[in-house]
């Protein structure tokens, strides 16, 4: 008996016929041949009389297409669950590749978002937990999960990335748990690739080759077989206070002419352009929270690195013997802690 759809208790994503017979690249006859002879999945209709398919028949369908593809008999895969489908892709995919891999073996649980990534991914090493359409059918069923979520990969596919779509995708990450990360884009800002690439996110432009797309899954399924990555540097809270002010870098800058190493009047530039960045990134017009929380951070790294090569002006003009200028009285650094009002 053909079960019902119930908005109500049913929160998981759901897709009908023709949007899964375009992703899975069948006709939708051939969709109702699978269905109706040989019960590949068996979807519930809503009350109107259409059939609604969850992130997981879906993937089930593409696994079993491309094996069909591959020359196994409908007949022959229909039957097996979804496990016994990715050991059967994985078995074959490492027969053709001449690999000694053992079914199964070095899968990490992984979340995949967007459909036509799920097909272009294959027979790739990973048990994939979720496969959605895109990030909020993704929040969705995180929110409102049959069963604790937890995986240690994630390969997203995004239209466009716009720095409210990082930070979410981020929140995404975190509430799954997720180590390592592959996501495309197709259009978006630097800013928002800028929040990705600090949660250590592998970012790429759309369109990318096949042949790339598996390298960098690949890569990703490589290194979750080593240690956990190292977690980001911590920052100050705000920069230490600037110890010289333009006049006393330009002193220390032309004071390297009379000496042999020309170090002082380097670092000293160094020190004057990482002292401008930390101003220009508290000055910085923000278009949103995350956008502001950016410019926060830059301001703090800028600072730290003016700070630091601060230090090392101190130790080379000592070594080189050069009369330093009288330090800054301790004010706070140039714009500190203005980049988030």
């Amino acid at each position: 008996m053909q079960k019902l759809f119930n908005s109500d208790t049913d929160h998981s994503p759901r897709y009908r016929s023709g949007a899964v017979a375009r992703m899975v690249r069948i006709p939708v006859s051939t969709l109702r041949i699978w269905e109706r002879r040989y019960q590949v999945v068996a979807p519930p209709q809503s009350a109107t009389g259409h059939r609604l398919y969850a992130g997981a028949d879906v993937e089930r369908l593409l696994l079993i297409k491309q094996l069909v593809d591959l020359g196994h008999a409908i007949g022959s895969v229909a039957k097996l669950d979804t496990p016994a489908l990715l050991a059967v892709a994985e078995a074959r995919a490492a027969l053709d590749n001449g690999a000694a891999l053992a079914p199964g073996a070095g899968r990490p649980r992984a979340v995949v978002l967007g459909m036509g990534l799920a097909r272009r991914l294959g027979t790739r090493r990973l048990q994939r937990l979720g496969t959605w359409a895109d990030l909020a059918a993704a929040e969705q069923a995180v929110a409102n999960p049959a069963e604790p979520l937890a995986a240690e990969l994630l390969v997203a596919e995004l239209a466009t990335l716009q720095p409210d779509g990082a930070r979410r995708l981020v929140a995404l990450m975190q509430a799954l748990g997720v180590r390592h990360s592959v996501v495309l884009y197709g259009f978006g800002t630097e800013a928002a690739a800028d929040l990705l690439r600090a949660a250590g996110c592998q970012i790429r432009r759309s369109p990318l080759a096949d042949v790339d797309l598996h390298r960098l899954v690949d890569e990703a399924i490589a290194a979750l077989a080593g240690p956990d990555p190292a977690p980001p540097a911590v920052l100050p809270a705000s920069a230490p206070a600037r110890l010289f002010d333009d006049e006393a870098l330009v002193q220390l800058a032309a004071a390297s002419n009379t000496v042999a190493c020309e170090c002082p009047r380097h670092i000293a530039e160094l020190v004057r352009l990482m002292s401008d960045f930390e101003t220009y990134s508290g000055e910085c017009s923000h278009r949103s929270p995350a956008d502001a929380e950016l410019h926060t951070h830059l301001q703090r790294v800028a600072g730290t690195a003016r700070a630091l090569f601060e230090q090392a002006l101190l130790r080379v003009a000592q070594a080189e013997g050069l009369a330093l200028p009288p330090p800054r009285s301790a004010a706070p650094a140039p714009g500190n802690g203005q980049a988030g009002a």
